[in-house]
């Protein structure tokens, strides 16, 4: 399988994971605004909650009613990419501290998309997120929106950030562990995709 034959499905949770990603330029332009308009501060971390909840909420919708599809597997994780790149790489602006984590995530997340693109070449399944991914997401999603909500000291500014950045790595490295066993055990030789389908056997003249 490859990214282009996944087949679109309008269902709920991909119209949330759709909507998260529309949010992104909303939050970042509301973001670079309140330099001028601090209001806006307050309106960009409303946007990251609820980009936040259409993440929580996407998943449970998914189970719930049974519309797990391809298109989800990618839409979501995709959106949850995307989302933190721009959220670290907003603050990462203003805030000097925040570039070892902006730097941490784009990694993480280029290393963890040619894995995918990889696996799919091979012809494995689009696999959903897991726990750990799930848990950094919602951790990263709740201290950022209290860092735009909460003024605080430089040191918890600080520590909040590095739990982010730990989290994230936790995440990648279980994730690259999945990828390496999965990794073992496919068949050696050319890309699934490319694998010759066997003959039709031909009728036997009598």
């Amino acid at each position: 399988m490859t990214i282009f034959q996944i087949k679109w499905e309008w269902t709920i949770p991909n119209l949330l994971s759709i909507l998260r990603l529309l949010l992104l330029p909303v939050f970042v332009v509301l973001y670079l605004m309140s330099d001028t308009r601090p209001v806006l501060l307050y309106w960009a971390a409303g946007v990251l909650v609820l980009s936040g909840l259409t993440d929580l909420f996407d998943g449970l919708i998914a189970r719930h009613f049974n519309q797990i599809s391809d298109m989800g597997k990618l839409l979501d994780p995709l959106a949850d990419k995307l989302t933190q790149i721009a959220v670290v790489l907003s603050l990462a602006i203003r805030h000097k501290e925040v570039i070892p984590l902006l730097v941490i995530c784009v990694l993480k997340e280029l290393a963890q998309a040619a894995g995918g693109v990889f696996l799919l070449r091979r012809g494995e399944q689009i696999r959903g997120a897991k726990w750990y991914g799930k848990v950094s997401t919602f951790v990263f999603y709740g201290v950022m929106a209290l860092i735009l909500f909460v003024p605080m000291p430089q040191g918890v500014f600080i520590g909040l950030i590095t739990l982010v950045a730990v989290l994230m790595l936790f995440a990648f490295y279980n994730y690259a562990k999945v990828f390496f066993t999965i990794r073992k055990d496919l068949p050696s030789g050319r890309d699934a995709s490319s694998r010759e389908e066997p003959a039709p056997e031909q009728d036997k003249e009598p």
